[in-house]
């Protein structure tokens, strides 16, 4: 599996980018002096070869610098493969495909207006040809340039998301909007200074970290908020929290608000939570009803009980992110053995 970190050093390259390079490599090509060895024709049909072979090269290299980095985000976590899916809107496994095509392309296109230049006898033909193989050349990444773009886009955005090892303990802290999940995360990491807010096409993803010894550390992930809403209503900001609660999480941390000043009703996060069950591959699910320093003990009761029923043999705790009420029981559940 490959490393957020082999991103880093990627640069994929816009259309416009890739026609000021060779537009400079061009200007530097000059007609070869007169020779008695050297008929006018071969002269100019000289320049024209040369010049087609830096068109075709250059595009023949970004394509195959394309390919390398989509073959890195091919080998990333299922995780960071779907974000990609999602704003790019094909896996880059298809994208490997395409461009692939695309050089078998651009060479046949190369061959094609090479050989005619280098046989004519007329000067007018060579540089017909000659026009004709930069344009067809240029079209063969001109036609997407928007993907190629927001394909540009995407790798840099993805190359400053957190690297998660496999070996961590990844908890994805989830709930609905305003029910402290941020909170949380802050009075459960190690130290501020370890909570980042990692930027996505606008969005973000907070991370925190908490060390346990030296070879065991908990990955605290605050996904965007969960809406009540089916699945395939949900926009890109809840499909990344989705994502990261499929593919990411050891445990998951389901958070509820059932104080006075609780933005939803206990019935919307429980269908929320039913939406959770249903995504997450594993059964390690730790019910948390939050803020219990403002709520009720009624109320508090109330929601343990239907879920208790609901849940039956699930880890139902009561805690105060605000206050630090409850966290160490809290750890003490994440770190216990599924």
């Amino acid at each position: 599996m490959t490393s957020l970190n082999e991103l880093k050093s990627r640069t994929i390259h816009t259309y416009n980018e890739v026609l000021e390079k060779i537009q400079r490599r061009l200007k530097k090509i000059k007609l070869l002096p007169p020779s008695h060895a050297r008929t006018r024709l071969n002269r100019i049909k000289t320049i024209y070869l040369r010049k087609l072979d830096i068109v075709y090269n250059i595009v023949s290299s970004e394509l195959d610098n394309i390919i390398t980095t989509l073959g890195i985000v091919s080998g990333l976590h299922p995780f960071y493969k779907e974000l990609f899916k999602i704003y790019i809107g094909y896996t880059p496994e298809s994208l490997i495909k395409y461009y692939r095509r695309k050089k078998s392309i651009l060479k046949r296109i190369y061959d094609n207006h090479r050989y005619p230049i280098k046989i004519t006898s007329d000067e007018r033909e060579a540089r017909i040809r000659y026009r004709s193989g930069v344009g067809r050349i240029l079209s063969v990444i001109k036609r997407r340039k928007k993907t190629l773009e927001l394909l540009r886009n995407t790798i840099i955005e993805l190359s400053k998301m957190p690297t998660i090892e496999e070996e961590d303990v990844k908890v994805i802290v989830a709930g609905m909007p305003q029910v402290g999940k941020s909170t949380l995360i802050s009075r459960l990491s190690t130290a501020k200074p370890e909570i980042a807010h990692y930027p996505f096409t606008t969005k973000t993803i907070i991370v925190g970290h908490r060390t346990i010894d030296p070879s065991k550390r908990i990955v605290f992930i605050d996904t965007p908020g969960i809406l009540d809403r089916p699945l395939e209503y949900k926009n890109e900001i809840e499909m990344k929290a989705v994502l990261a609660l499929k593919y990411l999480a050891d445990k998951t941390i389901y958070l509820f608000d059932v104080s006075p000043s609780s933005y939803y009703g206990f019935n919307e996060q429980l269908r929320v939570l039913h939406d959770v069950l249903g995504i997450i591959e594993n059964n390690n699910i730790i019910i948390c009803i939050n803020k219990i320093d403002i709520t009720p003990p009624s109320a508090i009761e109330e929601a343990r009980v239907l879920l208790s029923k609901i849940l039956k043999d699930k880890p139902i705790l009561e805690i105060s992110a605000k206050e630090g009420i409850g966290l160490n029981k809290l750890l003490e559940t994440i770190l216990k053995d599924p």
